[in-house]
This record gives C-alpha cells, structure tokens and sequence, in this order.
C-alpha cells in the first residue's frame, strides 16, 4: 500500500507571480504518500473551475470558486461542493445560499451538476464531516452557522438534501490544519485518502514525466551502416509510457565489409532548441512540404505587416535558416495593414497558407487563404497566389462587424474542414468564440456549411483579463481529434487549452466536443516562458510531434518562438511542457550495444 492522502486547497490571490485571482479561487490539488509532506500537482496550477454564466446575448459571466470541499461518495465516485463566487471572488448574489456540486472518479475529469440550495443568504464558509461525508455546514454572511445533512442520488445524478431541512449549530467544524508549507501560497481547504489507482493515476497526469530508462535490444546484426542507424532506442517515461529514439552511433571506423562481433558505443539523439528560437516572432507554425520544413510567423518585429518563411531538410536548421518574405501589406489592394498567424495546410497535394489579414483597421481583420501556384517554390514571392477572403456557402462574409481570425485546418476522411476564432464587437463584445465549419478542398476559402460555435471561453483560465479561446490546432492520432487553443490576454496569462472528439463523430455537432476543464500549458509550466500560447503541431521523420509556440522571455519580454517535443500521456493526451532534461535523462543518453556485422546480411 503507498498510502495516498490527496489535499484540496486554493491559493493566496496577493501574490508577485501574476497569478490572478481568476485562477487562484479554483481547485489545486496536492498529493502525499506514507505520511510525507504534501507536493504540488498540476505545476501549481488548479483543476478545477466552476463554469460561467452565459448571458442572454451570448456572452460569459466569469465565475470562481472558493472553500472546496473534497469527500467519497461510493467506492468510484468522490463528491465536491464549493462556493460559486464573483471574477474576483466577491460575493456572488445570483447564487445565494447556494452550493456548487461536482463528481469526478479520478480528480482529473469532473462533472458539473446543478447547484444545491441550502440556505437563504450569501455563504461564507462551507465544511463536509469526513471522507464518506453525510452532512454539510456552512457559515452564512449573517454570521450563523447551519448544518444538513445530505446525500446523492445516482438516477438523477445531483445531490439532495435529507428532508430538505438545516439546523442552526453554534460553529462549523474548525478548517483542518495540513503540512503543506512547501507548496506555495497555500490555503487547505481540505484532505482524504485515495487509491493507489488514482493516486498513481494523478502523479502520471497531472506530474511532468521524467526518462527513467532507455533500453535497446540485448545484440542485433546488421550488414550495414544503415541497419546500424536504424535501431532505434525505447526511451521509457516515469508515467509509464514509451517513445522510439534514434540513436547516433560511433561508427565512423567500423569496417562493414567484415564479419565481426563487437560492442559499439552511441549517444541518444536528441535535438536541442533555445528558447527562444526566434525574438519577436508570435503565432509560430511549422509545415512540411516536398521534402522540406518551413517556419511561418507573425512578425511583431514591424509591427505585423509582413510575412517571412525559412526553408530548411529538418526541424533544427530552422532556427538559423534564411528569412524571406512572401507577403506584405503593399503587396496587393484587399491587404493593407495587418498580417497576422500564418499556417502552412496541405488539401489535396497542394500547399496553403491560412493567415488574417485587413485592409485598415484591427477591428476588420479577416481570415484569408493564399494557395501556391502549381510547381511553385515557396520562398518566392512570385509563386503565391493573391489571398482570398474566406466566405460562407452564400458568398458573404463570416462576420459583417467583427474580427475573423486564427483559421486552421483538419481532414476527416474526405472531408475539410476548418475551425477559427471570431469575436462580435457590435453591439457588445461578446469575446472570441471558436467556430467550425466544412469548406471545398479545391477552393478552401470557400465553405460548404454554415458556421457553427463549438467552444466559448466558460472558465475563468481563459476568461481572465480578456474572454478568449483563439488559435486552434489540431492533431489527429488514435482515433481522436485533438484541438488546442490559446485563451486569456496575450500577456503572461496566455495560456494552451484542450478539447478532443472521437473521430468517428461529427465535429460540425458541439456536442460531440469534450473541452477539458485545466489548461494544458501555462506560465508555470516551464520556468521563464511567460504567457505560452498559439500554437502548432509537425511530424519529423522519426515519428516525433513538434509544438511550435510563442510565449513572452520575461514577463515585458516581446512574443517569441520556442520548440518542444509533444510527449503523449497516459491517456494518450499531448503534454505540452517537457522539457528536453526531461525528455531524455543526461545520466542516460550514452549507450552501448551488442552487434553482429554480416555482410552478406540482406
């Protein structure tokens, strides 16, 4: 038995690292095995947070969350009550005498159900009675202090009250005093035990895996340096996955003509970017195209009003190749300020650029797809063709009085189909929504379905300092349709959120999209790499998913570029945040091997 106590706690909003009280006033979680003290889960960061309040024109009233309490429901299923509080945590006055009300079987996805009554005022303070709570107290803003007992009905999947009665009590029960000074800015709010299941379950999830080994085959034979290069090393991971390594050998005086048997010696490779890899260069996407990589960019640097690429054989030579550029605000009449998120996409075997783009003013930036020409070089200017506003089935545009903007692209089966971020600003700004819709794979500026709003910006991570969800994309592998996004200010709030839907079902249905409730990067996830956002995926010829992103070095830093690989998780989810001491442990990347050379080996 590992015994597992897992701590429920919120953090102090008046803290110097710009962690706001948006997402301060949410559920963190903390973990500790055989009695020794709590760590943090998650970097830090919460896991849960109650959803906002949409209102009658569509837009979000942000909430919050404080005095979550954690307790067992059955054996699978553990119960959350918590206040439902203001963006700022203030009093909530539509939520008076009212209780926030969550499950979850593993405290990584959680339910949302409907709030239970309690009380008749605005509530303070809330307590639960132990791990298999029955009775709930709570301290309302009249100082008196209440108790009922409660319980869950699983036919209707909410929570009641016994009787639908509460009892005046002198006081509730004192908040549990936990050793959690290590974790910082720290407020427990309260502590069960847990399986080894999730409790091993949590620390794979919601830790940064680590390399723990690398192994390769016992002895190989080979007839050539080529079958040399092609045995590949098992890197293992602490969260119990795996991934294949390329190896570089130490071969260079090794006669392959000549049967032999020896120990031959090698380092894993791994290639190394700094961050960050390009200065004032934000919404970074990467593209392969006949054999080669290209790096696109926002260029902040001139303010946006141009487009450069850089063309190299692999990944790593794109940090010191050539800048050109393809695309500027002079270059044609429809374009005359701001470029903005170029993407690379390939529909049909031929190459596009989705990027926005305005004649004037920020409030007009529209999305625009620019194809290259049949037989075109893409580091010639020349060989674009003019961009073209993308339109809905009946030739009018996505929005009338609005911004378009951030449009990428995804095929399922034999269908295309684009998502983008639009924000209404008249008559109110109702903040940036994601939206999808099908579009011709012979002219992809144009759309066969009407747009359709697959995600809002409900949770307060993303609705802080500004209502957000923009750069959407995706990545597709095991059956699902995996679909990042960027949300909150573009400052050192930025943050990478995740939805997912299984493949096989329609993505122009909202409902078949899963949207996790935490983000998934974030400015503590990597240290010195403030306001982590907008970003892109590309699949090296070892099989390896590259996340392009831009994120602030430094909180005044200017948005730059970095590279990372994606680890894949235990659930299969992409983890944005391992970094590469992580990804392959120094102590074990030199290795050696047992190899038989046959020459006459086919």
């Amino acid at each position: 038995m590992k015994n597992y106590q897992l701590l429920c706690y919120e953090r102090d909003p008046w803290n110097d690292e710009g962690y706001d009280a948006k997402l301060s006033h949410s559920m963190h979680l903390g973990i500790s095995q055989n009695g020794a003290a709590f760590k943090e889960l998650n970097h830090n960061y919460g896991v849960l947070f109650p959803k906002g309040i949409e209102k009658d024109d569509g837009s979000i009233d942000a909430k919050t969350l404080i005095q979550p309490c954690i307790f067992q429901i059955n054996d699978t299923t553990f119960g959350i009550f918590a206040i439902q509080t203001g963006s700022k945590a203030e009093n909530d006055l539509t939520s008076k005498g009212e209780l926030l009300c969550f499950t979850t079987e593993d405290f990584v996805h959680y339910q949302q159900l409907s709030s239970i009554k309690v009380g008749n005022d605005v509530i303070l303070e809330v307590r639960v009675d132990g791990q298999m709570a029955q009775k709930v107290f709570w301290r309302e803003v009249s100082g008196k202090c209440y108790a009922a007992s409660f319980w869950f009905n699983a036919d209707t999947q909410a929570f009641e009250i016994s009787g639908n009665e509460q009892s005046e009590v002198a006081t509730i029960p004192n908040q549990p005093k936990v050793a959690a000074e290590n974790i910082d800015g720290c407020i427990p709010r309260g502590e069960i035990s847990i399986s080894d299941a999730i409790g091993d379950y949590l620390l794979n999830k919601l830790d940064e895996p680590y390399n723990t080994a690398n192994e390769l085959p016992k002895e190989v034979t080979v007839g050539s340096q080529q079958e040399l290069e092609e045995v590949k090393a098992v890197a293992k991971y602490s969260d119990g996955t795996e991934t294949n390594k390329r190896v570089d050998w130490y071969s260079r005086n090794i006669d392959f003509t000549k049967p032999q048997s020896l120990t031959i010696k090698g380092r894993i490779h791994q290639d190394h970017f700094i961050f960050p890899m390009a200065l004032d260069r934000a919404d970074p996407c990467i593209g392969r195209w006949q054999d080669k990589y290209y790096f696109i960019a926002t260029n902040d640097a001139d303010r946006n009003h141009s487009l450069y690429i850089r063309e190299a054989d692999s990944v790593p030579e794109l940090v010191t190749a050539q800048e050109v550029k393809i695309l500027d605000s002079n270059m044609y009449d429809t374009i005359g300020n701001l470029l903005w998120a170029p993407e690379f996409h390939i529909i049909d075997g031929q190459l596009f650029v989705f990027h926005s783009a305005t004649i004037d003013r920020f409030e007009d930036v529209q999305s625009y797809v620019m194809a290259l020409k049949p037989n075109g070089n893409p580091m010639l200017a020349s060989d674009w063709c003019e961009p073209k506003r993308v339109v809905k089935p009946n030739g009018d545009p996505l929005i009338k009085q609005g911004i378009t903007l951030d449009m990428t692209e995804f095929q399922i089966d034999e269908h295309i189909y684009v998502t983008w971020s639009q924000r209404q600003f008249v008559p109110n700004d109702l903040g940036a929504w994601l939206y999808i819709a099908e579009v011709d794979a012979a002219h992809p500026w144009q759309m066969i379905s009407e747009p359709v709003v697959i995600a809002k910006p409900i949770y307060g991570w993303e609705n802080n300092r500004a209502p957000v969800n923009e750069g959407p994309f995706a990545i597709q592998r095991n059956g699902k349709v995996y679909l990042t996004y960027s949300g909150a200010l573009i400052d050192d709030s930025y943050v990478v959120g995740l939805m997912q839907i299984d493949r096989e079902l329609s993505p122009l249905d909202p409902e078949n999209w899963q949207k996790s409730n935490y983000p998934i990067l974030t400015s503590n996830t990597v240290a010195g790499e403030f306001g982590p956002g907008h970003n892109a995926y590309v699949i090296d010829d070892d099989g390896h998913y590259w996340n392009s992103y831009h994120a602030h070095p430094g909180k005044e830093g200017p948005r730059s570029s970095g590279i990372r690989r994606v680890h894949f998780d235990v659930d299969g989810e992409p983890d944005l945040g391992m970094t590469e001491d992580l990804d392959l442990k120094p102590q074990l990347v030199n290795v050696a091997l047992q190899v038989k050379i046959d020459p006459k080996k086919d």
